[in-house]
């Protein structure tokens, strides 16, 4: 399962309870998925306010102080908007930084570093880190209380019109509805509809689902919201909401609510955005028209120029000319890498490996940039490592780590940048409240030193050619209340820090050129980012000169002055990707306009209202549990008779504590009510990083075994269950079980009792990459062994040792070839059977038909895309089948007791496509080679639902 390990477990358990209460000991043995990692250990305490229940830890007792009051303060502009007040306490979870969100229990799912919030709708809980930006932070609060007063808001309209019936609400409206009452569209937003726009990737309303989840899917429906405002009134929301019992689709209450059709609204909406952007055209240009592109492919950004000095081929004897080497993150394949590439043209090479292993979990290539040392050697980078951000210095020649650099008290490392020296580094560096700060640091000692320390985020530092100053990007003016960054400059010999520039408007990333006269950097200040320089010749008399060097219609990002000065590289976006590209700066015909610089004099804002000591009581948290999922189900079989049960779960607001009970029963001729009745009670732990399940049960089954005979089994005992995660990728788990057991194994004449002791132990790797269909890059693998023993008698009644091994080597970007070896064995005086046949194993034989006590296998499967989409027209809509792909595949295996026998092997082809991403349809055709010389004539046809293995 993709999901993770534990989340395996807790799906397990919902689906009956049997795999962790006494399945046969080889399912036990391993289930593949990455981890959840609990690396830090909090203690959490709560702040009740008059309508939230704030949750924090004792580290982020400020940031929570904040939290609770702005929380209260966009609840009131809510409860305006929507003309209606959520009676009850709404729970948030916050989080001082994304390496601690990503940890999270509220939801099983990982969180991608792109996850800014997110609101659970069965409990109705927020949970949302700090990023650095206090407004920020803000802003996702105000998005996802959005979503609470949503929900709260359409159950009160189902309840007092008495239906249960419920409109699927559109994606594309929630989210648009959650970023347009949260805030303006700001250059961010502009950006990607304009380059929608001139890309012609534009989507239409009836076509959402094809961006899904997508930013452009938010800013689109942002977008949407704001021209529905406008033109049918800021209650028109209001309106939707209060009609929604009338209608089972959004169309039909858009219709009954407004007088027209979704067609109609986009129809006038693309209208509108042509009004707005097609100007822009007339004196702007994507970047590819005005600057080289030096990648094309993927996403390529946050360029680093390193020089490299050379003979000149040209010009006067023994003249030094200097040229460089661009390194840059490039993710073409799923994963995010360094490379490396000449600047003027060449191969790319793979300088570092990244999101693969532990070491590198993520290289933050949206938010960090890299670092050259001046005499091009190192390399500084973060990364996330065990939980939280290291700084690693890498040999540029050698490629091997020089050092890796971590810090008790900080949490987030963002954009290091080496002093002139080559002795230092600064970053921007997050605590554990959340704050974010500047620091410098002393690779070779770790001496660390803070050189702000407040709240205003502090980042994309820069270290002058001279040494004596620092550039920086910083919120820590009037205008930062809103979220608004300018140019700042530390000055190590007076210690103070001096205002650049000063704007409604966002001035980042800046860049020193290396004669220290001139500073890059990115800034929106005519509502597109673009590249700009100021020249710092007049800093002395009290003016700067800022010249405009690109004209983006889109966005440049991320400068970084070439040697020499007179050319630039920089991350341009265009047609939904970003890709570095080169400047001549010369070329530009930039015309400077000098301005004063702002008055050193603090102008600093305050949160109105707002305190970090909070006037709302804490109090320690604590476990409180409640209902996650009730649900029953019956069921009527022609040979085994009547089955039903119920199934119920429960767990903690913060999800480290839950529980899984499972109650049915069987009915049949030959069986009584008690006989028949089986129960299972689970729970876990999750809230370390050694995760703890234990159980009892009851279990009396009656099924149709793997091999289609009848097999029977009374389990009672109970269970202990330790998984341990070192990091995302990697785990050990072991579990012991004592139970009663009863078999009848009819097939074998074989009726057994006795109360049997099992103990296992297994490793498991999952470093894949996946696509909705399954697996296309990667490995993992699971090694395990476990043994069953009566201990009444001492004797042994089996013993099992198991090894699956997947490889996924990619060929080109969207086709791979996977691998599968796998192998079984078990002994003892009742040793457990495997089984081979059916679509997830040897593909052309009849399902589980091939068993024994020892099994080998191998696959082998080409992989390979075949439509993108595939549309399936029908009288009552369209079914939009995407990810179709296609495979061709070589099979062989055998499953054995005594003797081995001879290799059974098949070769066929088959189909995959994924509907909605979360079924998989699978279609092979396959033909059996008895001896792998020869092919049989008849065909097999297998249907499977599932992802590939």
């Amino acid at each position: 399962m993709r999901s993770g390990s534990r989340e395996a477990a807790v799906v397990a358990l919902l689906a009956g309870g049997m795999l962790l209460a006494g399945a046969p000991a080889d399912g036990q043995l391993y289930r593949f998925g990455k981890n959840k990692v609990q690396f830090a250990e909090f203690e959490w305490q709560k702040m009740e306010t008059p309508n939230f229940e704030v949750y924090f830890f004792a580290e982020e007792e400020e940031l929570a102080g904040y939290a609770a009051e702005m929380a209260e303060k966009a609840y009131w502009d809510l409860e305006r908007k929507f003309g209606y007040p959520v009676r009850r306490r709404v729970p948030i979870v916050v989080y001082s930084s994304h390496v601690y969100f990503q940890q999270t229990n509220i939801i099983p799912n990982l969180l991608p570093e792109g996850v800014a919030g997110f609101t659970e709708f069965l409990k109705g809980r927020v949970a949302l880190p700090l990023s650095g930006s206090l407004p920020h932070f803000e802003r996702v609060l105000h998005h996802e209380l959005v979503h609470v007063f949503t929900f709260d808001r359409l159950r009160r309209v189902l309840e007092r019109h008495s239906t249960a019936k419920e409109a699927p609400m559109p994606l594309w409206f929630s989210e648009g509805l959650a970023e347009y009452w949260s805030g303006e569209m700001d250059s961010y937003g502009d950006m990607i509809l304009r380059d929608a726009l001139f890309a012609r990737r534009l989507v239409p309303i009836a076509q959402m689902h094809h961006i899904y989840g997508t930013y452009q899917m938010y800013k689109e429906g942002q977008s949407i919201c704001e021209y529905m405002a406008t033109t049918y009134g800021e209650d028109v929301f209001e309106l939707i909401f209060e009609n929604w019992w009338r209608a089972e689709t959004f169309a039909e209450i858009f219709a009954i609510t407004t007088g027209s059709t979704l067609d109609e609204l986009d129809r006038d909406w693309q209208y509108h955005l042509r009004k707005r952007y097609l100007p822009d055209i007339s004196g702007a240009d994507p970047p590819s028209q005005f600057a080289d592109a030096v990648t094309r492919v993927g996403f390529n950004l946050k360029p680093a120029v390193r020089p490299l000095p050379r003979s000149a081929a040209d010009g006067d004897v023994g003249e030094a000319v200097t040229a460089a080497e661009m390194l840059f993150f490039r993710n073409h394949q799923g994963y995010t890498r360094i490379a490396r590439r000449p600047a003027d043209g060449g191969k790319v090479e793979i300088l570092v490996e990244g999101e693969r292993s532990p070491r590198f979990e993520s290289l933050h290539p949206l938010d960090s940039k890299m670092a050259v040392s001046g005499d091009g050697r190192l390399l500084a980078f973060s990364a996330q490592h065990v939980g939280r951000d290291h700084l690693f210095i890498w040999d540029i020649e050698t490629g091997t780590e020089r050092h890796q650099l971590t810090f008790d008290d900080v949490v987030a490392i963002n954009s290091p940048s080496w002093s002139p020296e080559g002795d230092r580094l600064v970053f921007s560096g997050a605590d554990k409240g959340g704050l974010t700060d500047l620091f410098t640091v002393v690779p070779a000692t770790g001496e660390l030193r803070r050189l702000t320390d407040d709240i205003y985020h502090d980042r994309d530092p820069d270290w002058s050619p001279d040494g004596s100053r620092i550039a920086f990007s910083s919120d820590r003016w009037s205008g930062g209340r809103r979220g608004l960054y300018n140019l700042f400059v530390f000055d190590f010999v007076s210690g103070r820090m001096l205002p650049l520039t000063r704007g409604e408007h966002n001035d980042l990333q800046p860049d020193w050129s290396e004669d220290g006269t001139r500073l890059a950097f990115a800034s929106d200040r005519n509502r597109m980012y673009d590249i700009y320089a100021v020249h710092l010749d007049s800093v002395a008399a009290g003016r700067i000169c800022i010249e405009r060097l690109t004209r983006a219609l889109t966005g440049a990002f991320d400068p970084v002055w070439m040697p020499g000065g007179e050319e630039l590289l920089f991350s341009g976006f265009e047609a939904r990707s970003f890709q570095v590209f080169r400047l001549a700066v010369d070329d530009t015909g930039a015309v400077g306009e000098y301005v004063d610089l702002p008055p050193a004099a603090a102008d600093l804002w305050r949160l109105e209202g707002i305190h970090s000591r909070s006037r709302f009581a804490k109090r320690a948290y604590k476990h409180r549990m409640s209902l996650d999922i009730a649900q029953s189900q019956i069921s009527q079989d022609p040979e085994f008779g009547t089955s039903g049960g119920v199934q119920i779960g429960l767990s903690d607001l913060l999800g480290n504590n839950q529980y899984y009970f499972v109650l049915s029963h069987i009915s049949g001729s030959e069986t009584g009510f008690f006989d028949g009745l089986n129960l299972a009670l689970t729970r876990l732990h999750l809230g370390r990083q050694l995760n703890v399940a234990w159980g009892v049960f009851r279990l009396n089954d009656r099924f149709t075994g793997r091999f289609g005979r009848f097999v029977r089994e009374k389990r009672t005992g109970a269970y202990v269950e330790l998984s341990h995660p070192f990091s995302k990728f990697k785990r050990i788990e072991t579990r012991f079980s004592v139970r009663r057991s009863e078999i009848d194994r009819e097939f074998q004449g074989q009726s057994l009792r006795g109360w049997l002791m099992a103990n296992s132990l297994s490793y498991t790797h999952d470093a894949s990459l996946w696509i909705p269909t399954g697996p296309l890059e990667g490995t993992r693998y699971s090694l395990g062994a476990s043994q069953t023993i009566d201990f009444k008698s001492s004797r042994r009644f089996n013993y099992i040792l198991f090894g699956d091994y997947r490889h996924y080597h990619r060929l080109t970007r969207r086709s791979s070839w996977a691998v599968r070896l796998m192998g079984r064995r078990s002994v003892g005086d009742v040793p457990e059977f495997f089984s081979l046949g059916g679509s997830w194993t040897l593909r052309g034989y009849p399902w589980r038909s091939i068993w024994g006590s020892k099994l080998a296998m191998l696959n082998n499967e080409l992989r390979f895309p075949l439509l993108d989409r595939f549309v399936v027209g029908l009288p009552f809509g369209n079914i939009d089948l995407r990810t179709f792909r296609g495979a061709l595949f070589v099979d062989a295996g055998n499953a054995w007791n005594d003797e081995f026998g001879a290799w059974k092997g098949s070769v066929g082809i088959g189909t995959r496509f994924a509907l909605g991403g979360v079924f998989v349809f699978r279609l092979d055709a396959a033909r059996r080679t008895p001896d792998f010389k020869s092919i049989e004539n008849d065909t097999n046809w297998e249907f499977f639902f599932g992802w590939d293995f």
